[in-house]
């Protein structure tokens, strides 16, 4: 037998494990549905946030969710109260965040070796002027698009004009 190839026994363990996570996560779901006293979340609401936690950890794992007092520290603040460094690079315009829970989080990949890349203020400013919110940035700036063959935008951000023209094109498309 191929050591690879799974036993009878460890395949009804896998399944039993994956309906035990069911179980928890249908729990967690009813649980915070009804604690946010939402009487009709929809099957397309419950997915569009799953979605929207799934973007989020893959964030995380590819470029990091930096706390404000990380995000200061990448910023090289030496305010006493590192995080409010954070908190006024973003009411500024020139940092992105994303609330997860009751914490706002800074995608890493709005950050060079030292500081805030320049381009995040800009992107800021196009996203303002077409009725952009700040998750609505972060998630086009994670997502393949043809305005570049199919990559994401975030993988262009070192190229400030490139990727500002692309957002300037993509933002002002109406439907």
């Amino acid at each position: 037998m191929h050591p690879d190839a799974a036993t009878p026994e460890d395949v009804a363990m896998a399944v039993a494990s994956d309906l035990a996570q069911t179980r928890r996560n249908v729990t967690a779901l009813g649980t915070a549905i009804r604690a946010a006293h939402l009487t009709a979340a929809s099957p397309a609401l419950a997915r569009a946030v799953q979605a929207q936690q799934n973007l989020y950890d893959r964030i995380d794992a590819e470029f990091g969710l930096l706390t404000s007092a990380q995000a200061a520290d990448r910023m090289s603040s030496r305010a006493v109260a590192r995080r409010n460094a954070a908190t006024a690079a973003r009411s500024e315009g020139r940092l992105l965040a994303l609330r997860r829970g009751k914490y706002l989080l800074y995608p890493a990949f709005q950050f060079a070796a030292v500081g805030i890349l320049p381009v995040i203020a800009a992107l800021r400013d196009i996203g303002d002027q077409h009725g952009w919110d700040e998750a609505s940035l972060i998630e086009w700036m994670m997502a393949p698009t043809t305005y570049l063959g199919g990559d994401r935008p975030v993988d262009i951000i070192n190229d400030a004009d490139q990727l500002l023209a692309v957002a300037t094109e993509a933002f002002g498309v109406s439907w």
